[in-house]
């Protein structure tokens, strides 16, 4: 505890000398460098403590990382940016004297990337400009080493929290609370660099431009990613061990609420029109923002694919999230008016084709009302006077009761609109 508190005071001292918070520190260092033990021993897992980024997440036992070394200490960054801030210049004469100094000294940062610092204006577009991030130069590979450590986690979460006899679960219920959101931090991290930007801050006189878009093949394998570790619910998080310790129902919601969390990210209005810009500026070069939405959903809606469809409560829970972020983007309280909303009827129009066609290979009841469901939804996104659906002749509307079903004739085979 004594060695925590000293992060933490260092990391105040920092901000009495004057420096501001540093979020682009942690993605500096090469990814592989965060699990080289000689290297963590003397640079750290990032550069600086005035970033958010507390523990080295990604470190495997076979790193061989000592456990004190798995805190931040003060860096090279902290070193270097006392010095620029505080070092004397004796043969200046006025604060005009001191620039070319100056900005000699910054220029080190660029061919020493671990000295930068977050970029101006960059309006959240840098994925390594996070909080609570480690090795996010590489965040699909760092992330994938920190889902093992929270797969081993899981496995610890009863034996590390009901030590004593006669003790309520409590600690267990939080921890698994804290196990869950540092799930869908992680998965945010990949998230970030859909629609993103790698920045370096740099003036007139500097190579290059400020802002270089993230590949797209980086962008598409971080789309892969989340299909595979975000939005198909992983094991460790169900435990049945855990979960019956804690409460008799309310995983599904609790997987929601992470999941929702993720998806909103993913989906943000300002990532989705860095997307339409990267196209129109980039050209071919760019990750298009229909092949975007195309792998979200064919990744959240895989099982259409199937020979035989079974989808699983777990993922009914996912894929009516998709559903209904996809609506609330086109008739929410701030519905889309750009490229996103032909984009989005697009992609809904496409997956209710693809929910027809699926449904005579359903495997289950389950399923099939799932299915039917989610295309009701659909048409209610599409166009909210659209009332799904009777079967029989089209009926008056005041007949129909408050889901707009007529009660006698509730046989769901085809919609009818009525004005």
């Amino acid at each position: 505890m004594g060695r925590l508190l000293e992060f933490v005071v260092a990391h105040e001292v920092g901000h009495t000398l004057g420096f501001q918070h540093n979020m682009k520190a942690s993605s500096t260092y090469p990814a592989d460098k965060i699990h080289d033990r000689d290297w963590v021993k003397k640079m750290g897992h990032t550069p600086t403590l005035m970033d958010y980024s507390r523990f080295n997440y990604p470190a495997q036992p076979e790193d061989h990382i000592d456990v004190a070394d798995l805190i931040p200490g003060i860096g090279p960054y902290d070193k270097w940016a006392t010095h620029w801030g505080y070092a004397p210049i004796p043969t200046a004469k006025s604060p005009e004297d001191e620039k070319s100094t100056l900005d000699r000294w910054a220029r080190e940062q660029d061919t020493t990337p671990w000295l930068r610092f977050s970029t101006s204006g960059s309006q959240g577009s840098d994925p390594g400009d996070l909080t609570e991030a480690v090795g996010d130069a590489d965040a699909v590979k760092s992330t994938t080493y920190g889902m093992k450590n929270l797969e081993r986690v899981g496995s610890m979460l009863l034996g590390a929290t009901t030590g004593k006899a006669g003790e309520p679960y409590n600690d267990l219920a939080e921890v698994y609370g804290r196990l869950l959101g540092q799930w869908v931090l992680e998965m945010n991290h990949v998230a970030a660099l859909i629609g993103g930007f790698e920045s370096q801050q740099k003036h007139a006189g500097q190579q290059g431009v400020r802002f270089v878009t993230v590949p797209k093949e980086r962008q598409a394998a971080a789309v892969k990613f989340l299909n595979e570790n975000a939005f198909k619910v992983p094991a460790f998080a169900l435990h049945a061990d855990v979960l019956r310790r804690i409460e008799p129902s309310g995983v599904l919601e609790r997987l929601k609420i992470s999941q929702q969390r993720i998806l909103t990210t993913v989906l943000n209005p300002a990532r989705f029109s860095r997307l339409v810009e990267q196209e129109a500026i980039d050209g071919v070069a760019a990750y298009k923002p229909t092949d975007f939405l195309g792998d979200l959903r064919k990744g959240i809606w895989s099982e259409l694919a199937a020979p035989q469809v079974k989808i699983d409560a777990y993922r009914r829970n996912t894929q009516r999230l998709f559903v209904d972020a996809m609506a609330d983007r086109l008739n929410g309280r701030l519905p889309a008016t750009d490229d996103a909303r032909a984009f989005f009827r697009g992609e809904l129009r496409t997956l209710s084709a693809s929910i027809r066609e699926a449904l005579p290979k359903t495997a289950d009841r389950a399923t099939r009302l799932h299915l039917e469901d989610a295309q009701d939804q659909i048409a209610k996104a599409l166009d909210p006077k659209f009332i799904r659906p009777v079967a029989g002749p089209v009926v008056p509307l005041s007949t129909l009761d408050s889901d707009g079903i007529d009660p006698e004739n509730c046989f769901p085979d085809y919609a009818i609109r009525l004005d």
